[in-house]
């Protein structure tokens, strides 16, 4: 078993998880909840035809993260090769040499408080690339460099507030209020990475003296090439700054926090008209507001950047499409990982078997008990990869079933999914962040399993609190 895992060892995980929930299907009947009862069907057992026809559905399912992959990959792949962009890299990395650890706790934060709020957390990925060649040119080692940044991500997780795609999503759909559960949301988030923290800390200290530095940077920032001129770096420090105040500005629920300023630009230069004519609109298309943007929109901002750089930059175009298409092979594992894990929630999806184990869960204790409620919306996360997938799959159902505590069920559903996130094989942030900085599942857990038994201890003082 050992050498079983030796090599691809996460995309096996992953493949083990899909069959997990397909071999589910031969020995629990399907089911659905319509209120508080459970509807049992029969066994929908899934065949090696089925099998395979679902699996390759997750391409089309899910094409649009399967293209911001591709692109985020020939992107940064061009990026790699520009004299300037490499000079910047490392710029940086030298200006920021022996502040290893403020570093990496600071962008970590930066990208937990993103992830807390914005609306879709896959475009935060785009400045992922960038942020890890820094830290590979300081010799930060792999897993502190995942704490940085995918970390950060698995903290905004867990700690949610305001983003539709966790928080508020689990508040609109659940029938709670954000103010009910905005302040244990904030502590959840606090103690989650201050722990996450204190380990990073402690091994950021170990690993100070440590010279077998291994290299990890999948876009591998090239030295720059000896010249009498010093390549621009200008361009491309304010390009990166515009890059991200477009993105995050795109991404921010502003509907949320119910401010109609960029509702009301958008509007303005969409219906701008020259001689009667909305002239902006017939060129360009129709512009989304900020808080509005979809995963496609941040894809175009990026293959505008590289026409840019093309037409400005004198990148022959030849040489674009070469690094597109080594992009594309870099970032190929990343997809297979994805897809593998998204197919994970296409069966449990399709063939609803979990619903069986979340009522017999429930049928342990009469009435509500919160640690009962916490282990059926821990089997949910499990296999239901996002949470809109989890509230599907149960989370309306026990939110009717203990109708008296709702709140509560939100912040469970939240704790549980969030730190299912941080080491299930059928975690997206988890599994894509490994496999990018090649890093083992089991040297992970070896980080991570302390700071999981705090936070799972934290977890279940704050459900005896507030239950």
């Amino acid at each position: 078993m050992k050498k079983f895992f030796e090599k691809y060892d996460l995309i096996k995980l992953s493949g083990i998880m899909v069959l997990l929930s397909v071999l589910l299907t031969w020995f629990i009947p399907v089911g659905y909840f319509s209120g508080t009862e459970f509807v049992s069907q029969d066994l929908s057992r899934v065949g090696i035809s089925t099998f395979l026809e679902y699996s390759l559905l997750g391409i089309y399912y899910f094409s649009v993260l399967v293209t911001f992959l591709f692109v985020l990959g020939g992107f940064y792949q061009v990026l790699s090769k520009r004299a300037g962009y490499q000079q910047l890299i490392k710029n940086i990395s030298e200006k920021l040499k022996g502040c290893e650890i403020p570093t990496v706790l600071v962008i970590s934060l930066i990208f937990a408080i993103l992830c807390s709020l914005t609306n879709e957390y896959f475009p935060l990925l785009a400045f992922i690339p960038f942020v890890i060649s820094i830290l590979n040119k300081m010799k930060v080692d792999k897993i502190s460099a995942f704490v940085a940044t995918f970390g950060g991500l698995l903290v905004g997780t867990i700690g949610s507030t305001f983003s539709t795609k966790l928080a508020g999503l689990l508040t609109s759909e659940l029938g709670v209020a954000s103010q009910d559960v905005l302040t244990t949301q904030t502590i959840l988030f606090v103690a989650a990475f201050v722990l996450l923290a204190a380990f990073t800390i402690l091994r950021l200290r170990k690993q100070k003296d440590n010279k077998k530095f291994e290299e990890y940077d999948m876009f591998e920032v090239e030295s720059p090439k000896e010249s009498k001129k010093a390549p621009k770096t200008w361009p491309y420090v304010i390009g990166i700054i515009l890059f991200t105040i477009v993105t995050v500005l795109a991404y921010l629920p502003w509907k949320v926090w119910e401010i109609e300023l960029f509702t009301n630009i958008t509007e303005w230069i969409n219906t701008f008209e020259l001689f009667k004519v909305p002239i902006v609109t017939y060129i360009f298309g129709e512009f989304k507001a900020f808080g509005e943007w979809d995963i496609f929109a941040v894809q175009k901002v990026m293959v505008l950047v590289t026409l840019l750089i093309h037409l400005f930059g004198h990148m022959p175009l030849n040489e674009v499409f070469d690094c597109y298409g080594k992009g594309f092979k870099n970032i190929g594992k990343l997809v297979a990982i994805m897809l593998t894990i998204y197919t994970i929630v296409i069966f449990n999806y399709k063939f609803p078997v979990i619903p069986a184990v979340v009522n017999w869960i429930t049928g342990l204790s009469d009435g509500f008990n919160g640690l009962v409620a916490y282990l059926s919306s821990f089997v949910v996360s499990m296999f239901s990869i996002e949470m809109p997938y989890a509230i599907t799959l149960a989370g309306t159902y026990l939110v009717t079933l203990y109708t008296e505590a709702k709140s509560t069920v939100l912040l469970i559903m939240q704790m549980s999914f969030g730190l299912t996130s941080f080491f299930v094989p059928s975690s997206v942030i988890l599994m894509m962040g490994l496999s990018y900085l090649d890093i083992k599942y089991k040297d992970w857990m070896k980080f991570i399993w302390k700071f999981l038994l705090a936070l799972l201890a934290i977890s279940i003082v704050i459900i005896l609190i507030i239950a």
